[in-house]
C-alpha cells in the first residue's frame, strides 16, 4: 500500500516564513525542531567485542553500575548466528560524559580477570 503526499494535504508540508518569522505548519502552528542532543551526548565506543554474546556481557556489567549502554554490530551476525569473524564483531557504546567512568570500570575488570588467569596458569591444581 502506498501513500501519496497529495492524498494528505498539509501533512508533510510547511509554510515558508514570510519575513524572518519561524517556520509555520500548514495548520498555522509554529513548526518545532529537534536538535538531537548535540555532540556532548554522542555515543562513544568503549569496548570492541569479538561477538554479540561478549558485547551483551559487557553491556550488562555497565548497566549494573548505572551506565546506559547500547550494542552496535552487523545485522548479518544476528540473522545467521555468527560467533566468529569480522561480521560477528560488535561494539559497546555509552554516552560521551560517561565514557571515562565506563572505561575505568571495564579496564579494572579486565585486569582482575587477567591476574586470575595468570595465577591459575602458574599454579595448576593437582588431580589425584
Amino acid at each position: 500500500m502506498s501513500a501519496w503526499v497529495d492524498n494528505f494535504p498539509g501533512l508533510f508540508r510547511r509554510r515558508q516564513p514570510v519575513d524572518g518569522a519561524p517556520p509555520v505548519n500548514v495548520d498555522g502552528e509554529a513548526a518545532s525542531t529537534t536538535t538531537g542532543g548535540g555532540l556532548d551526548n554522542e555515543p562513544v565506543v568503549v569496548w570492541e567485542a569479538a561477538n554479540l554474546m561478549e558485547a551483551q556481557v559487557v553491556k550488562g556489567r555497565l548497566e549494573s553500575e548505572g551506565i546506559p549502554a547500547l550494542i552496535r554490530g552487523e545485522a548479518l551476525a544476528t540473522i545467521y548466528g555468527l560467533t566468529a569473524g569480522n561480521l560477528a564483531a560488535a561494539k559497546v557504546l555509552v554516552p560521551a560524559p560517561l565514557a571515562d567512568k565506563a572505561m575505568a570500570l571495564l579496564l579494572d575488570e579486565a585486569q582482575i580477570d587477567e591476574a586470575q588467569t595468570d595465577k591459575s596458569i602458574d599454579s595448576p591444581e593437582s588431580t589425584h
